[in-house]
């Protein structure tokens, strides 16, 4: 595989050429870079075509990347950074087969991941996310505890999963449901998904009488709902 940059109609392109029949364009966050894979047997003529040929969707495509601020994907490799409870940590890897759980030193601010033998990044994504869910089974006790007494309300049960909401109510059977991934938080990220959902026990809609239990249960619940977000 051979690989070199180009600079294209202003487009700098990083190519590979491949032993493949097609040639494929991606773009990549978290900047927008360039990456053009293409088969051995095309010419430079045919590749600089092509990438023109893509010119409009390409500027496209990296100007809404940078406006949202998308992330690259995880990779779980060295250097990479990593939060737990709103503190950045620098994840290093280890192979060790005693040691099966991530350790963090937060004098160092350092994460260690354990990685087993032909470790994949799913089987990696799944140790972190493990390590995760201990740390919400940790905090969510007295969080539940205090924000039930804000709210005047308790939830049957409070269960943890990896999911694209931060949490969720079912409000017949009064189950909350948080994300695994409020443990990368700040903490009083964790407060304000437990007292919207406690609210939700209440008031199931998110209309004026939902925000109206918000602005008196968490006053500054969309200051802290920006910072989850971001």
């Amino acid at each position: 595989m051979k690989k070199e940059t180009k600079i294209i109609e202003d487009i700098t392109i990083t190519l590979e050429r491949k032993n493949i029949k097609n040639m494929y364009l991606r773009i990549l966050p978290p900047y927008g870079e360039v990456k053009v894979s293409a088969p051995l047997f095309l010419s430079d003529e045919d590749i600089t075509n092509f990438v023109k040929s893509k010119k409009d969707w390409i500027l496209k495509k990296q100007k809404y990347i940078i406006e949202n601020d998308i992330k690259a994907p995880l990779k779980y490799s060295n250097g990479e950074k990593h939060y737990l409870w709103g503190k950045e940590y620098t994840l290093q890897l280890i192979s060790n087969d005693t040691i099966k759980n991530v350790l963090i030193d937060d004098e160092k601010s350092v994460m260690y991941l354990p990685i087993p033998k032909r470790s994949t990044i799913e089987k990696r994504e799944k140790i972190m996310n493990e390590f995760y869910r201990a740390e919400m089974k940790k905090a969510i006790p007295p969080v539940l505890d205090k924000c039930s007494q804000i709210v005047g309300k308790k939830p049957s049960e409070v269960k943890i999963r990896n999911m694209k909401n931060w949490g969720n109510c079912r409000y017949h059977d009064k189950r909350i449901t948080l994300n695994l991934k409020l443990a990368k938080k700040d903490p009083i990220c964790l407060e304000y998904v437990m007292i919207h959902e406690l609210c939700h026990l209440i008031e199931f809609n998110h209309g004026k009488k939902f925000k109206k239990l918000m602005d008196t249960y968490c006053p500054n619940w969309k200051k802290i709902k920006k910072m989850l977000n971001e």
